[in-house]
């Protein structure tokens, strides 16, 4: 069975808009038409798409696999339209670069602005997703290197794995601001944001907390760093984040104090053993160890 492209964007269209009036929007076309194609699609891949839950259109349990495949497929194809883009433009490298949304906003834009001042007519393309979409994304070979919170296990992969502490964030004007170490004590009764304990480092996070018998009981809850620190600088409360993140969201109004006991955040970047890097991705990749390789927080590289 052969895919066809159009309707596979109109299907992720539905799905990031959450309805078919704001695909229509989307695609500029009329939503008759996108209902149209969505039945297209459905009998072509035979199994319902969406379904209707109190009057409102949502994707079926089949539909939600379905996506996640979609959209790794159109990132190829979008990745080839853009080489394809160089090609005729005479750009003789390009780079697309899959991150988890921490080495987005914190590590890669630095990065990305040193790599053009040396390159300054090379392409990069960015995708930002959750960890696990970035593994998936990199593995499905949309991308050519990728950031992504440890553990990573990926076969024959060039991995180098890197680590940071975790500290303390408090609105500037608060209390524990005073501190200069602040540990699960110090935050007894205190309104705290977290990280869910599904994830390595929330569940790292809790640990904490209850080997020193203090309950872990946040008041709102983040998968995001980025999240948490602007919940930390509106006055939410106070937070675990990786060091990298304080330091960026720091200006919003934030104290960053060490943390006790010591909790490590992990990441790897990663990129294919196979076929040979270009010189392009060399350099990023120099410019991703020379930021992240500060003084200890470098574990080892290693090869999978």
């Amino acid at each position: 069975m052969v895919m066809d492209v159009k309707l596979l964007e109109t299907f992720r269209a539905v799905i990031e808009t959450q309805s078919m009036t704001g695909a229509a929007r989307l695609l500029e076309v009329t939503q008759p038409a996108i209902s149209s194609q969505i039945a297209r699609l459905e009998s072509q891949v035979g199994f319902a798409l969406f379904e209707r839950v109190n009057g409102r259109l949502k994707a079926s349990h089949q539909g939600r696999l379905f996506y996640a495949e979609v959209r790794n497929a159109l990132g190829m194809i979008e990745q080839l339209a853009q080489e394809a883009d160089n090609i005729r433009a005479g750009v003789a490298e390009s780079v697309t670069i899959a991150s988890h949304p921490s080495g987005s906003i914190s590590i890669l834009p630095g990065v990305i602005a040193e790599l053009m001042r040396t390159r300054p007519l090379a392409r990069i393309r960015m995708i930002n997703r959750t960890s696990e979409e970035v593994r998936a994304i990199f593995e499905a070979g949309a991308a050519d290197i990728a950031i992504a919170e440890w553990p990573i296990h990926i076969p024959d992969i060039h991995l180098q794995r890197y680590m940071v502490p975790c500290v303390a964030i408090v609105p500037e004007k608060h209390e524990l601001a005073e501190k200069t170490v602040i540990n699960p004590g110090d935050l007894s009764g205190v309104p705290l944001v977290g990280m869910p304990v599904a994830r390595l480092i929330g569940h790292q996070i809790r640990n904490a907390f209850v080997e020193h018998h203090i309950d872990y009981l946040p008041v709102a809850e983040s998968e995001y760093f980025s999240t948490i620190c602007g919940m930390v600088a509106a006055g939410c409360g106070v937070a675990i984040v990786d060091r990298w993140s304080a330091e960026t969201f720091r200006p919003l109004g934030l104290a960053v104090r060490p943390f006790q006991p010591h909790i490590s955040y992990e990441i790897g970047v990663f990129r294919r053993a196979n076929p040979a890097p270009t010189p392009l991705m060399d350099e990023l990749a120099a410019l991703l160890h020379q930021r992240l390789n500060l003084r200890d927080e470098r574990i080892h590289g290693e090869s999978s």
